[in-house]
C-alpha cells in the first residue's frame, strides 16, 4: 500500500470484518509493523481507501464486564488526515459505558475529542486494570480512558 496522491477522506469506507476476514486485519498489522492482533469473535473494523486497500484498523476486545478498544492503527502514509477519527467515530456505534482504551499520553486530547475521559484506577474492572498494569510494566506511556459519549 502506498499513499494515494489524490487521497480524500470522503472516498474512504468503514467496514466491520466478518470472522472469515479477520486475517486481513492481521496482515495489515504485520505489513505496517503494528502490535495489533485481531481474533475471531472480536469486533474489528477497517477503513478502506478508494482502491479498497485497508489503511486503518481497530478492535473491540470483549472482556469480563467491559470491552477494550485496542489495536487502533493507521498506515503511515495516511496518518494526520482524519482516518483515525473516521475509524473511531464509526466504531462508536458499538461502544458502551464500559468501553475503555489505553491511549499513549500524547494521544489523550484526540481520544477526549471523541468522547473518552480519563479515569482513576480505583474501581476499574479487574480485566482492564490487569491489562493496563501489564502494559505499563512493559514501559508503555499510557493512561486509561473510558467512553462517555460524544462531547
Amino acid at each position: 500500500m502506498t499513499e494515494d496522491q489524490g487521497f480524500s477522506i470522503d472516498s474512504c469506507t468503514a467496514h466491520w470484518l466478518s470472522d472469515a476476514e479477520i486475517p486481513l486485519a492481521n496482515k495489515f498489522y504485520r505489513t505496517h509493523n503494528f502490535r495489533g492482533k485481531a481474533r475471531r469473535n472480536e469486533p474489528c473494523m477497517v477503513i478502506r481507501d478508494a482502491q479498497r486497500q485497508i489503511i486503518a484498523c481497530g478492535i473491540l476486545r470483549p472482556l469480563t464486564d467491559s470491552q477494550l478498544l485496542a489495536g487502533v492503527a493507521v498506515a503511515q502514509g495516511y496518518q494526520g488526515q482524519g482516518v483515525a477519527r473516521l475509524l473511531l467515530k464509526q466504531m462508536a456505534e458499538a461502544y458502551g459505558e464500559n468501553t475503555f482504551t489505553f491511549p499513549y499520553q500524547h494521544l489523550m486530547p484526540f481520544y477526549a475529542s471523541l468522547g473518552f475521559v480519563e479515569v482513576v484506577l480505583d474501581g476499574l474492572p479487574s480485566a482492564i486494570l490487569d491489562r493496563f498494569n501489564t502494559y505499563r510494566k512493559q514501559g508503555r506511556d499510557i493512561e486509561v480512558m473510558r467512553y462517555q459519549g460524544q462531547p
